[in-house]
């Protein structure tokens, strides 16, 4: 497991996989000991209440009194990245006996197969588990519908004999009322953990307050049990000789009394203390060097310590005690109170954590202090230098997830920001966004350098605009062009991507010849990080030499785009999808038609991120139209071709794909003229080769009779005698997949008949 855990470590967050410290127990054993009891045939254990009663102590010492092994995720909004959410709950379940390996692995790819891969790994392994107890504290801080999916899936896998305890303030993303029905859930509500008044003084007692039963029961009613209420009140009237006229001035609401206490509890501490307990209450979590960052102070450590040491207020959240955690209405209550007192401090500290988080690679973090401290400029550099990073890691997600933080007026007010929420969206397939930003990056002051390498921010948008292309295929080549000029001296990642659109965007306008330099330049770089423009720049060079007629290079460059794929785990990416279509027709003239089909489905499964590229998702759907309808699948070539057609409405200058839509639409509609079958229409590109039709029955798995007889019914459609009469009818009437297939030498040795 430590190899594993080291190469997932950018996505499991090890102080989320730990319970809280315990303290005095909310519900006390007799009571938490009868709710085990009754809860005991349940998989599904649910702890709903709202902030301040408890839930996590409360799951806490239920998993304490527990044999059974526990696991435990606390999970937070960055969960709503279904890659991370995954990750952590398989690094929690490991220990429980799960065997990670092969989930981890999967989850380290680039874009990795969630609904193929890891959930039945997960289903599988998870029966294998010793019983166990697998704690997720707050999740109803999970939103996003996938990830609460996730939880969902995981509700129903949880074998017999094991328990899943959710705890939550209000809907916890899984089917309850299935589970209700199935009598599979205990729900362990707020009522059950307020405080009675024996229960109250005990509380207080483990906090080194003694009440008299006459003060515990007062205290009990005003607070109508809220544990948090009680806690606060214990430290309030620790001490004091006026206890009784303490508690009798609680009134009002849950909020009122928790902003009375609060302040009690402030006064009560020094000066220093009381700065920086509203200082850091805007910390997610908190170490002695960012506190001292954002306070501009040296005492953090002794600060946290005594904190610690008063067991409180704060909650450590890793095993070496350096990082820590508010109690979360604490935190709550703490920055509200900053907000009313000092809200003018509230800005810089978060900018400062922002800059310490940034300076110290904790760039997700940073990205939410800048955006929550107003400052665009700092949020667009963190996001544009660390895009590429988290997305090539598996967390495109996440990536989302700080856009979605963000107005868009936000975004297209600043220039860094905007180019790196249009790769952001580009990648995920959203076209109108992604050339939204586009523009508004246009608009931005360009002539300075750029965070993510490129020597300013004009050549990262130059190669951005060629690789969506939204002005069209010239504009594209264009582009790119001026990209490598302006990159080619400093030798920058950006320029070989310039010289990757260029050969593209050549290809796509029929000048393949002149395509295959830049190309072959991208090739040939050895560079890791040029794994991605490598396998387009493979694929594209397997167009271009088809499109020239070199059926060998072709393959050589197909089979080399497919093989770097796995090589790089870049398997259900845009990449992907470029060599699964190269590799659909090095299959089909192989004769392989069921591994040029695969190559087709990967290409119509990945099309969903296609599409913010239109000659893409256009060039793409013609090729493999090409290959459906030489495979004989004359439903799937109609369908691409119509797909081609939807793209292509309303995009200007679109090089040669006009008419190699054309030509696709010309051939399926003159194999319906001409009545041929789906089996004699994948017969019609081995008819030009070498190949003698016991071969090309070899091929395709038939007999040679059978390809015979197919043979001569396409003869007598075509109204010819001979092969050769066949082959120049096709090429006469636009039948074949590419004039690069139809012009090759027909065979001296073709079978007589």
């Amino acid at each position: 497991m430590a190899a594993t855990d080291l190469r997932l470590a950018p996505l499991v967050d090890g102080s989320k996989l730990r319970p809280p410290a315990l303290r005095p127990g909310v519900i006390p054993r007799p009571r938490l000991t009868r709710a085990r009891a009754a809860a005991a045939r349940s998989r599904i254990v649910l702890v709903s209440a709202p902030a301040g009663y408890g839930k996590s102590t409360l799951a806490a010492e239920w998993s304490d009194l527990d044999p059974r092994a526990t696991g435990w995720v606390r999970l937070d909004r960055g969960d709503n990245d279904v890659v991370v959410l995954l990750a952590h709950l398989v690094a929690a379940l490991g220990p429980l006996g799960l065997d990670a390996d092969r989930p981890f692995e999967e989850l380290s790819r680039a874009r990795p197969s969630i609904d193929r891969v890891v959930l039945p790994l997960l289903a599988a392994e998870i029966e294998n588990c010793s019983p166990f107890v697998l704690v997720l504290e707050d999740t109803h801080l999970v939103t996003a519908d996938s990830s609460r999916a996730i939880i969902a899936f995981l509700a129903d896998h949880v074998p017999s004999g094991a328990q899943l305890m959710l705890v939550t303030r209000g809907d916890p993303g899984v089917p309850l009322s299935r589970l209700r029905a199935s009598r599979d859930v205990f729900e362990v509500e707020y009522d059950l953990m307020a405080l009675d008044a024996d229960e109250t003084r005990a509380v207080a007692a483990g906090l080194g307050l003694e009440l008299t039963e006459e003060l515990a029961g007062i205290l009990c009613e005003r607070t109508e049990g809220w544990a948090a209420a009680v806690v606060l009140a214990a430290l309030v009237l620790s001490g004091r000789e006026d206890s009784r006229e303490r508690v009798a001035d609680l009134s009002g609401n849950q909020q009122q009394i928790a902003d009375y206490l609060i302040e009690e509890v402030l006064a009560a501490q020094s000066r220093e203390l009381t700065e920086f307990l509203l200082g850091t209450s805007i910390l997610e979590r908190m170490t002695a060097p960012l506190c001292n960052a954002v306070l501009e102070i040296d005492t953090a450590a002794a600060l946290i310590d005594e904190l610690a040491r008063a067991n409180a207020f704060v909650i450590a959240v890793d095993d070496h005690r350096e990082w820590y955690r508010y109690h979360h209405l604490f935190g709550e209550l703490l920055r509200a109170e900053l907000e009313r007192r000092h809200p003018e401090l509230l800005r810089p500290y978060l900018l400062r954590a922002a800059s310490w988080c940034e300076l110290h690679g904790r760039a997700d973090e940073a990205f939410v202090y800048a955006h929550a401290g107003g400052d665009l400029g700092q949020a667009g550099r963190i996001a544009l230098a660390n895009r590429d990073r988290f997305t090539l890691r598996g967390q495109s997600e996440t990536v989302r997830l700080w856009f979605d933080r963000c107005t868009d007026d936000e975004i297209a007010s600043d220039t860094q920001l905007a180019l790196a929420a249009a790769w952001a969206f580009a990648y995920q397939g959203d076209e109108a966004r992604a050339q939204k930003f586009i523009a508004a990056a246009e608009r931005g002051s360009l002539d300075v350098p750029s965070v993510d390498g490129a020597t300013s921010l004009r050549s990262s948008l130059l190669c951005l605009r060629a690789s969506v292309a939204p002005a069209g295929i010239p504009q594209m080549l264009l582009d790119a062009e001026l990209a490598c000029a302006a990159e080619k001296s400093a030798n920058t990642r950006w320029y070989f991507s310039g010289a990757r659109a260029a050969g593209t965007a050549l290809v796509l306008l029929g000048r393949s010849e002149e395509a295959i330099d830049p190309l072959r330049e991208v090739v040939s770089t050895q560079r890791p990080e040029l794994a991605v423009l490598r396998v387009m720049s493979l694929g594209y060079l397997a167009f271009a030499a088809w499109d020239l007629g070199d059926r060998r290079e072709a393959h050589r460059w197909a089979t080399r785009a497919v093989r770097m794929v796995a090589e790089a785990d870049l398997d259900g990416t845009v990449f992907s999808a470029i060599a699964s279509a190269a590799g659909a027709r090095a299959e089909l003239e192989r004769g392989d038609h069921r591994a040029a089909s695969r190559h087709v489905e990967s290409v119509r499964r990945l099309r969903p991120i296609l599409r913010a590229a239109r000659w893409l998702d256009a060039d793409l759907a013609l090729r493999c139209g090409e290959v459906s309808l030489d495979v004989g699948d004359r439903p799937g070539a109609v369908e691409f071709a119509q797909i081609a057609d939807d793209v292509l409405q309303g995009y200007s200058e679109a090089g040669a794909l006009p008419a190699r839509l054309g030509h696709l639409q010309e051939r399926i509609s003159l194999g319906r003229e001409y009545e041929l079958t789906a089996a004699e229409l994948r017969l019609f590109h081995f008819l030009p080769t070498h190949l003698s039709l016991q071969e090309i029955a070899d091929r395709l798995h038939l007999s040679r009779p059978t390809v015979k007889t197919q043979v001569a019914s396409i003869y007598g459609k075509l109204g010819v005698e001979g092969r050769s009469e066949a082959v120049e009818a096709i090429e006469r009437l636009g039948l074949g997949s590419l004039p690069s297939v139809t012009s090759l030498p027909v065979p001296h040795h073709a079978d007589p008949d």
